[in-house]
């Protein structure tokens, strides 16, 4: 009865070698990456880093409120921008559902932080609540509108 089992583990193990190799620099197409400035090897276009500052956008310093329907009634968020740097004031909602997840974003910050992290209405939003997600991220895009 070992046989089996230890045939079965060679099995296993030589099926996964191939499935590692592959992972290898050099079995990659991509070129290797340069030696020294690695940032400046970057491509520009590139996504930033989490936790790097978002480019800062051409929007006129003041303090802008905006509307979005959200699954309860409406949404309204309140953005200041100074020096194209976007904070949220406030974010308020009329009846949106609890226990869902979009009342308890807009009451721990979730939301805000989110747009803050952004500096837009591109958002992730939270999952189980679409249409709330949905009413912040109108809301910040007529806010962002006025702003322009």
């Amino acid at each position: 009865m070992r046989r089996p089992a230890v045939a079965l583990s060679c099995c296993l193990a030589l099926s996964a070698s191939p499935l590692l190799a592959g992972c290898s620099p050099a079995a990659s197409n991509e070129p290797a990456q340069p030696e020294g400035n690695v940032e400046a090897a970057q491509d520009a276009n590139a996504p930033a880093k989490e936790g790097a500052a978002a480019p800062k956008a051409d929007y006129k310093d003041g303090t802008y409120t905006g509307e979005g329907q959200g699954m309860g009634g409406p949404i309204t968020v309140t953005l200041t921008v100074s020096g194209g740097t976007i904070a949220v004031d406030e974010i308020t909602e009329a009846g949106e559902t609890p226990g869902v997840g979009g009342k308890e974003a807009v009451a721990d910050g979730t939301f805000k932080m989110q747009i803050e992290e952004a500096q837009s209405a591109e958002i992730d939003g939270v999952t189980g609540a679409t249409m709330t997600s949905g009413g912040v991220r109108e809301a910040v895009e007529a806010a962002l509108a006025q702003a322009k």
